[in-house]
């Protein structure tokens, strides 16, 4: 038997020199402990077994990336479901072949813990650039089954994906070109999804198709191949389960534009990336430490739970951003007002002259009750812009209500205005 602890370049150095005594030995300032029962030719057949293991891993990859390629170039394209069927396939060759490790890092614990604080830091900071740069709605449904049909493949495609990078990447013995052969091959994957939603003859759909999906899928890869050698798949599953599946929860996303979400695309995982490669390894942290960085977690989690739920309806209240001078003097353009969303019974108690909020042409406008009318027992809105000569030209039904104007904060959100001005 052999424990080998410490430098281990310099522990297999001095193995076949000392295998054949029992003692203790010193290297690097760690303890090394050798028993004779271990001799020089099974740690030689052993060497030549990794080196075997490894030619066969790389037969594996290059197979892997010659079907992911010549998707390119045939109407074989990867979807979620062909992706997670190729995926399946190719575990269970792999587990076949070089069974399964399941040890687990001793910085996991760690890695998970900065992970959760860094993304719920990038979440804070987007939903509050949302109330200057403004809010676009998904276009996921809400209803349990569009739920299922949309979470449920993206779901089962990332905890297959990286179950399987992690094994490619421990069983490849911290050898390089199998490494960068499993990065290429998952943001290859990656990216042969997001190839046939584009037309590439078009330059707008081809700028894009570099920034969102080939730059973000390398840089998500990046960090994804970090995760695997300094953590273990708990870490890439739990920032995957976060960054891939949010987009179906929530009913508005800060509107960034295609520039802005590329440059976020890459950013975000590199940044982190480069937080975790240069994480030293585990430490016990004192207890006051402990307690402040649990208290600061809550307060970031009470603090972006609000944010989003403030900025996304589900509140009473609700914020947007003005993006117009038809309320001139009382509203101006860049002014973040605070809407009170009404249900039918207070929208039946609204007068002439408050500050109506309603949908119209895919908009949310704020414009002041001119007139009610009444047809039908049913009440209808004529409104009109403080600013503006004329009512407006359509009247407002109930359907098409969302709330009141309560109150204004001034010029808060001009950068928000600006910027979709800009792109």
């Amino acid at each position: 038997k052999t424990y080998i602890l410490g430098n281990e370049m310099c522990g297999h150095l001095l193995f076949p020199f000392i295998c054949w005594f029992k003692t203790v030995y010193f290297v690097d300032k760690k303890i090394i402990i050798l028993y004779n029962d271990y001799n020089v030719g099974e740690y030689f057949r052993k060497g030549k077994n990794m080196k075997n293991s490894i030619r066969k891993i790389l037969i594996i990859e290059i197979i892997m990336l010659f079907v992911i390629i010549s998707t390119f170039f045939s109407p074989f394209l990867f979807n979620h479901y062909k992706y997670l069927i190729f995926l399946l396939l190719s575990g269970f060759i792999f587990v076949g072949m070089f069974g399964v490790d399941t040890n687990r890092t001793p910085d996991s614990k760690e890695i998970s813990k900065t992970t959760l604080i860094y993304l719920l830091l990038y979440f804070l900071i987007i939903f509050l650039s949302g109330l200057f740069i403004g809010f676009a709605r998904t276009i996921y449904s809400w209803s349990m089954v569009n739920l299922v049909k949309n979470i449920l493949p993206a779901v089962t495609v990332l905890l297959v994906s990286e179950l399987l990078r992690y094994q490619i990447v421990r069983k490849s013995n911290n050898s390089k070109i199998c490494i960068i052969l499993a990065f290429f091959i998952f943001a290859l994957l990656d990216i042969s999804i997001g190839f046939n939603n584009y037309n590439l003859k078009i330059k707008n759909e081809l700028y894009e198709f570099i920034g969102l999906i080939t730059i973000g899928s390398i840089a998500k890869n990046l960090l994804m191949t970090i995760y695997c050698l300094k953590g273990d798949y708990v870490n890439s599953i739990l920032y995957r389960m976060v960054m891939d599946v949010y987009i179906f929860l929530v009913p508005i996303v800060p509107n960034f534009g295609v520039y802005i979400e590329s440059v976020i695309m890459v950013l975000v995982p590199s940044i982190l990336g480069f937080i975790i490669a240069k994480k030293r390894g585990r430490k016990e942290d004192k207890p006051q430490k402990k307690q402040s960085s649990s208290i600061a977690f809550a307060v970031l989690v009470i603090l972006l739970t609000t944010l989003v739920l403030l900025n996304s309806g589900f509140f009473k209240y609700q914020t947007i951003v003005i993006g117009s001078n038809s309320m001139v003097p009382v509203i101006r353009k860049g002014d973040v007002v605070l809407i009170q969303k009404l249900n039918s019974n207070e929208i039946n108690k609204l007068k002439e002259g408050q500050i109506l909020v309603f949908r119209y042409d895919g908009k949310l406008i704020s414009h002041r009750i001119n007139k009610i009318v009444v047809r039908n027992d049913e009440r209808y809105f004529i409104t009109k812009g403080d600013a503006n000569s004329q009512v407006d030209g359509v009247m407002i039904d109930k359907s098409k209500v969302v709330g009141k104007v309560n109150f204004r904060i001034k010029y808060i959100g001009l950068p928000s205005v600006w910027l979709s001005e800009l792109f």
